[in-house]
């Protein structure tokens, strides 16, 4: 699957951008004359308007070159949300989505914005274990996982991208831990990582992925939705407006199926 091209600072868009999402209902009208209107899940897109400016020659020969490669609103390609904390159940680590292996989690505890969202994993075995989740976005792309941790005895926790991990000091107080970059190259899924040594117990909230370099404010999550596999452009041209020696901006209008 071919994916909408980052900017080289990491960022899927600049802002402002505006997402404007549509679902489509379907009515049956019952003999006796009432009507049932339910909406159809697959029927629903959103549309997104991305406004860039000051891109750079080589970020505009990318961008033209994938809508071309799309053959304009012929092609789709996959879109990840700039919006979405990507993750599935980010509030509720008991969900399947999380990949637990020998770990126990409880959860119910007190978050570092006051509200009780944080989850305590412990690992009661004789070697790491890690709490992870696999999502399908490629590994070409810059991406930010991070998490808040804590722990009541002073020890390390890891934060992994597949190989790329950091170990982070945690203790009592709360810490936002990030780990930032691109995957493999190639790879059509990535899998983020909160790892824990043996014997160890720390208190986790708020883990995020981003497609940015950087985090942003925590976005509690429920199920994955923010990898948009069916987009396509709108409009039959890409109009680009040279501001500057070596500077461009233009306009994007996309349309993903959700």
């Amino acid at each position: 699957m071919n994916w909408f091209p980052q900017l080289a600072s990491g960022a899927m868009a600049q802002y402002p951008l505006h997402r404007s999402r549509q679902w489509r209902g379907i009515t049956n009208t019952l003999e006796s004359g009432e009507t049932i209107t339910l909406r159809d899940a697959p029927g629903g897109s959103i549309q997104w308007r991305l406004r860039y400016e000051e891109l750079t020659d080589a970020e505009i020969a990318k961008l033209t070159g994938f809508f071309q490669a799309s053959r304009g609103e012929a092609g789709a390609f996959g879109f990840v949300d700039p919006f979405a904390n990507l993750l599935g159940w980010s509030d509720d680590l008991s969900k399947p989505d999380w990949q637990k292996g020998l770990l126990s989690v409880s959860g119910g505890l007190t978050d570092p914005l006051g509200k009780q969202r944080a989850w305590d994993v412990r690992n009661g075995n004789g070697a790491e274990q890690s709490l992870a989740q696999t999502l399908a976005i490629p590994g070409e792309y810059t991406v930010c996982f991070s998490a808040y941790v804590r722990s009541d005895s002073a020890g390390t926790v890891g934060i992994a991208r597949d190989g790329n991990r950091v170990n982070m000091a945690a203790g009592p107080e709360w810490k936002r831990v990030q780990v930032s970059g691109a995957g493999a190259a190639g790879a059509a899924e990535s899998t983020f990582s909160i790892v824990l040594p043996a014997g160890s117990t720390v208190r986790v909230f708020g883990p995020q992925v981003e497609a940015q370099p950087w985090p942003a404010i925590y976005r509690s999550s429920g199920a994955a939705a923010g990898i948009l596999e069916e987009t396509r452009f709108l409009g039959g041209e890409l109009k680009v407006v040279h501001t500057a020696p070596g500077l461009s901006a233009c306009q994007v209008n996309l349309i993903s199926r959700v």
